[in-house]
């Protein structure tokens, strides 16, 4: 219930004031399993599961981790110009601070996917 709580209060504002004048890519459920499955629980078991632990799981983990995050979304800027590939280090806060408050993947990994598919179905690259 965290991590749907999570996504629906920051995620609706989100998408409500960025979603303006926005042509949205359907969804397949291609899309959706890859989304879940290739990319947010794997991220999520690694940074979280295993990074975050590592580090004590404690306000500073979330910080060093949620940078490290971001480091990893940097070549999304340098190769494919998304200006907010670096922007991933505050959802990751948010990812992280639900990891630190359960010790589960599984609130986060919601966020992860939820936030995943608003933005690259709501974004123009």
């Amino acid at each position: 219930m965290l991590g749907l709580s999570a996504s629906f209060i920051i995620l609706i504002p989100f998408y409500v004031i960025f979603s303006s004048g926005r042509t949205f890519t359907p969804i397949t459920i291609n899309s959706i399993l890859i989304q879940l499955f290739a990319v947010s629980f794997p991220e999520e078991v690694f940074f979280r599961g295993f990074l975050q632990d590592l580090l004590g799981n404690n306000v500073k983990a979330v910080l060093i981790v949620s940078l490290m995050f971001a480091i990893t979304h940097l070549p999304g800027l340098l190769f494919y110009g998304d200006i907010y590939a670096p922007l991933t280090f505050f959802p990751s806060i948010i990812m992280g601070l639900l990891y630190m408050k359960t010790s589960n993947v599984l609130p986060s990994t919601i966020f992860h996917f939820l936030a995943n598919v608003v933005f690259t179905f709501s974004h123009n690259f």
